[in-house]
């Protein structure tokens, strides 16, 4: 809808994890027709998202039986809900692996990047070719030092796949650009009222380009998550979690 506004939803919630759905998502690529993508994000696993619904949400995306899982970022609140998280990971076998970007709160937890390593594999300002897609991460800007340009080689891969924790237009320079951009950060607003939310106005209002939703940012196609968890306040209204299936079609 935009960048401050939602399209209004009935939905309310005050336990994480809740009401999780899936969206669908098709992205015309011949040469990987058939390929599957799974993406979350904002996790935000917190004491008061119970290992019952981490288990739920990752047999959700298990049960997708996508060949790649990606991650934007995000991940827990604190570093023994991360250790708790990352004991579901287990769940997730794609054939091509789980990949992930940082999100703005996980440079805060100590050891982030060393207790993730083993259970996915994190993007940063770099990129992998898998089976013809090139799969790409780029570093959140709150604490790290993003370099989109250097992301994206130009070595002809079929499909080019950017994950972005903030969904906003990248300058990639030389780089390539990518043909689809996965994003998370806003919660699509958390709790909106009549689709505005007080979230993205007062909060982080400079931190987004859009919402909720497909969009096009800097001629890149553009998905922005609503994301899973909660922060700040342990509510969702109007803005249901979300985890997304991306399939390549002829």
């Amino acid at each position: 809808m935009g960048r401050f506004f939602t399209a209004p939803r009935r939905f309310f919630s005050t336990t994480p994890g809740e009401g999780v759905e899936t969206v669908f998502h098709d992205v015309p690529c011949p040469a990987l027709a058939g390929m599957k993508l799974a993406f979350f994000s904002d996790i935000h696993a917190s004491r008061r998202f119970t290992d019952a619904a981490m288990e739920a949400l990752f047999a959700r995306v298990a049960a997708m039986q996508a060949d790649v899982v990606c991650i934007g970022g995000d991940f827990a609140e604190d570093e023994e809900s991360l250790a708790r998280l990352l004991r579901c990971f287990p769940l997730l076998s794609p054939p091509l692996g789980v990949y992930a970007c940082p999100g703005n709160n996980d440079p805060e937890i100590p050891g982030f990047a060393r207790m993730l390593s083993g259970h996915a594999r994190l993007l940063v300002n770099e990129s992998v070719l898998l089976e013809g897609l090139r799969l790409g991460g780029v570093d959140e800007r709150k604490y790290g030092h993003p370099r989109p340009e250097a992301v994206f080689p130009h070595d002809g891969a079929s499909a080019r796949v950017l994950l972005a924790h903030y969904p906003v237009a990248y300058d990639f320079g030389a780089g390539a650009r990518p043909d689809l951009q996965l994003c998370g950060h806003t919660h699509g607003g958390q709790f909106c009222v009549l689709g505005v939310s007080p979230y993205t106005f007062f909060f982080e209002p400079f931190s987004h380009a859009w919402i909720s939703g497909e969009c096009t940012l800097g001629g890149v196609r553009t998905i922005v998550s609503d994301g899973i968890g909660m922060s700040r306040v342990t509510l969702r209204v109007g803005a249901p979690p979300q985890v997304h299936c991306i399939r390549f079609t002829e």
